[in-house]
């Protein structure tokens, strides 16, 4: 739970997108007065092949120190890596270190994308593995297993969902999102669900786990929330979540962005 005697807003921010150098993104990320740091698996410094016991209590002390907290880690891959025998292997060592890297971190969550169908044997092994050391996994999928979508309707956008220009272009018929796995928690990255054509606002209002809070411009650009060129209302994207029992601090994916720490700060002003 965040803690209500703390004056920073509560949300957290990607670390890998505010220096090359982790150290000093932990520096920067203090210094934009956030409450914790995503970090990033593929991060030179943050991987876990990268890191013995004493660099990762080396992390947690220098995120200690700054007054942040390591809140999870992101594990991207391509989904369909666990459907082919040929790379099902890598991916699961991968997500398998990656697994006992946030258990030493003290047991925060992995987000990763798992396909929409299929793998359902890795997914459990994967799922056993997390819950041997208590680690939840978080599947960002577009979209996720078991969770009700809604496409964009291009007759009227959605309550909170501002589409600038016509979305004929994006109305699309809701795909199969397979069957739930008990446990598997789902996380919403705006910006994918549009560039799929999804409402990630309704989504966000039936109990995701884990929020990012980015946009996404008409020419599929990445940008901030509330930006003047964004697509989604961030107050009514994070009412919506809360509502429907956001469970860990929402996270500020800055991946991609022009200038990470000024759109650090405009999502911050966004947000109020």
């Amino acid at each position: 739970m965040p803690d209500s005697s703390d004056p920073r807003p509560a949300v957290a921010v990607t670390l890998a997108p505010l220096d090359a150098d982790p150290r000093v993104g932990l520096r920067n990320a203090a210094s934009l007065l956030v409450r914790g740091v995503q970090v990033s698996a593929g991060q030179a410094g943050t991987r876990a092949r990268d890191l013995d016991q004493s660099g990762r209590r080396d992390l947690l002390i220098a995120a200690r120190r700054l007054e942040l907290d390591v809140v999870g880690i992101d594990a991207w891959f391509t989904p369909e890596d666990l459907l082919d025998s040929a790379r099902v292997d890598d991916a699961m060592t991968a997500l398998l270190a990656t697994i006992a890297l946030a258990s030493d971190l003290g047991a925060i969550p992995v987000s990763t994308r798992f396909p929409r169908a299929g793998g359902a044997e890795a997914i459990a092994a994967l799922m056993a593995a997390g819950n041997r050391v208590g680690v939840s996994l978080v599947d960002h999928g577009v979209p996720p297993r078991g969770l009700p979508v809604r496409p964009i309707d291009a007759g009227g956008p959605p309550s909170g969902l501002v589409i600038p220009g016509s979305t004929a272009e994006v109305e699309i018929s809701s795909p199969p999102t397979g069957e739930p796995i008990e446990g598997l928690g789902v996380g919403i990255d705006p910006p994918s669900w549009l560039v799929a054509g999804l409402d990630p606002l309704d989504a966000a209002g039936r109990g995701v786990w884990s929020l990012r809070l980015a946009d996404l411009t008409a020419d599929g650009m990445r940008v901030p929330v509330g930006d003047p060129d964004g697509r989604v209302d961030p107050r009514s994207l994070l009412a919506a979540a809360r509502t429907g029992g956001l469970r860990y601090l929402p996270i500020i994916d800055a991946r991609r962005w022009l200038d990470p720490p000024a759109g650090v700060r405009s999502t911050l002003e966004s947000l109020g």
